[in-house]
């Protein structure tokens, strides 16, 4: 049987003449984008896939974000966007449109614009994803050449767009801002700038101030200046430097193992486990079983002895062995305080059924027990360098209730060889959650800022029913996280494990 041909693209949204929607000022507009899975030789019904930024007041908005697909050949592969604006925990209709990946693809110069069922159009842009596992980094210092119109000194940011061979350009990266009219920004890295890329400064008000395109090649020279296309800006390169990064894989075949922790939430909010209505109901493949099955099986693969240790939080237990008259926020769900591990997905499920039998709901809901537990192996795995990476899954169904500490244990844990995934189940809004997964604190395709190294990721389960799909939203931060680990603490792969076959 012959194998799909395909490969991944970027895809990048704009939009034109929207819909106005709000009375006293203009839409906030917002893209959702949606895909119908191909399963077992059946289109599946519309499966979310993203979703971009919110953009204020701005009818012909041109969004950052930029989705990764996955582009077959041979496949249709129908995709569909939502427009809306956005009005707080609401959103009003702006229409949507529909067409296919290849049809985007195929595209002239891959730009397609598509008529919006409410008026206006929608651009997309795609470029197949670059391969070149090579980061850049490099010091740049725009020199404002004619004053700009402020009264005191300007605040100014860059923008980085990679330039792909057929001139579209995709959003790459966005500095902090800086005043004067020489403004100092911290040192530039990316592994995504690629060969061409355009450098865009803007004042904070976000007007445009003056841009330069920039190949690879001239920043080898040492300190090289710029025009930019304007005339208002002389942009200043200098320290350029490149290195080839090993990849996730170069160091599963060096012998990193991942090594799964799972965390269930027992709080009341799930519901009694006898009832049909409850996330925890023990009649059926309920939401829980279907994450551990999905997500597990893939984890699992990458851990030698899959012995999976196991944890439950917010419920008052009765083990025989572990018996509480109050809510324990980190308990092993054997009941056994010297053995808390699983073998295996079936054993997971088995665990995870006879704890439902042995504990009583309650709450509130504290995920920083469980964080500093997993902390602690973590930390025993670095003291011993024994190339284990430590994945931490929560299944949770709500907000928690000690977000400060929550948020002072993932910056202490940046540092050791840790992800965490929080899968949240049931129909919670998970405001919380989003704002851990860091997606509003790190910028556009930086995975270290300001002391921090971007080990979360969240992924709302409802939003991808599909088994493949869910798998993919959740992982697909993983292998960077841990690339980006060894980058920090400057350790490399070891050489491929040979092994002799008798």
């Amino acid at each position: 049987m012959q194998e799909n041909i395909g490969y991944q693209i970027e895809l990048q949204i704009h939009c034109r003449g929207l819909k106005d929607a709000d009375t006293f000022s203009r839409s906030d507009p917002q893209v959702v984008v949606y895909q119908k899975p191909f399963v077992n030789g059946v289109y599946k019904n519309w499966t979310m896939i993203g979703e971009t930024e919110v953009i204020q007041n701005d009818l012909n908005p041109n969004f950052q974000k930029v989705f990764v697909l996955d582009f077959i050949f041979e496949l249709k592969q129908p995709i569909r966007f939502e427009i809306r604006d956005i009005d707080g925990d609401s959103f009003d209709d702006l229409g949507f449109c529909e067409t296919t990946i290849g049809n985007m693809f195929g595209a002239k110069n891959q730009i397609l614009i598509l008529p919006i069922s409410e008026g206006g159009k929608l651009i997309t842009q795609c470029d197949r994803v670059p391969v070149k596992n090579e980061q850049m980094t490099f010091k740049i210092k725009p020199q404002i050449l004619k004053p700009l119109k402020w009264c005191g000194q300007p605040s100014t940011y860059l923008k980085f767009n990679r330039i792909a061979q057929n001139k579209n350009k995709f959003f790459v990266l966005q500095t902090e801002s800086a005043l004067t009219n020489s403004p100092q920004f911290n040192p530039i890295s990316s592994k995504k700038l690629g060969n061409n890329f355009q450098v865009e400064l803007y004042e904070a008000n976000n007007k445009f101030i003056d841009s330069v395109e920039i190949n690879v090649d001239f920043l080898k020279n040492g300190v090289v200046s710029f025009n930019g296309q304007s005339g208002q800006v002389l942009f200043v390169f200098e320290g350029f430097i490149a290195k080839q990064l090993p990849s996730f894989t170069d160091f599963i075949r060096g012998g990193t193992q991942l090594n799964l922790v799972l965390a269930v939430d027992f709080t009341g909010s799930n519901g009694d486990p006898r009832q049909p209505s409850s996330l925890h109901y023990i009649g059926g493949q309920n939401q829980y079983l279907k994450v551990i099955n999905t997500v597990g099986e893939i984890l699992i693969a990458y851990d030698y002895d899959k012995n999976i240790p196991c944890y439950g939080f917010g419920a008052v237990t009765a083990f025989p062995q572990l018996r509480s008259n109050e809510t324990l926020h980190c308990f092993p769900m054997s009941g056994d305080p010297n053995n808390s591990e699983a073998q295996g997905v079936e054993g997971i499920e088995a665990l995870y059924k006879y704890s439902l039998s042995k504990v009583t709901l309650s709450g509130p809901t504290y995920f920083a027990p469980i964080i500093s537990e997993s902390m602690k192996l973590a930390q025993v795995n670095k003291q011993q360098e024994n190339d284990n990476y430590m994945v931490l899954v929560i299944l949770t169904d709500g907000e928690i209730h000690d977000m400060p500490k929550v948020e002072e244990l993932i910056e202490q844990a940046s540092f050791l060889p840790i992800s965490i995934i929080i899968i949240g189940v049931g129909n919670d809004s998970f405001d919380m959650m989003k704002k851990l997964d860091g997606d509003d604190f790190f910028p556009e395709g930086v995975s270290f800022y300001k002391g921090r190294r971007d080990i979360v990721q969240f992924v709302p389960f409802l939003q991808f029913p599909n088994p493949q799909l869910l798998a993919k939203e959740v992982l697909h931060e993983l292998p960077d996280q841990l690339t980006t680990y060894m980058e920090l603490i400057g350790k490399l792969p070891r050489p491929p494990q040979q092994q002799i076959i008798q």
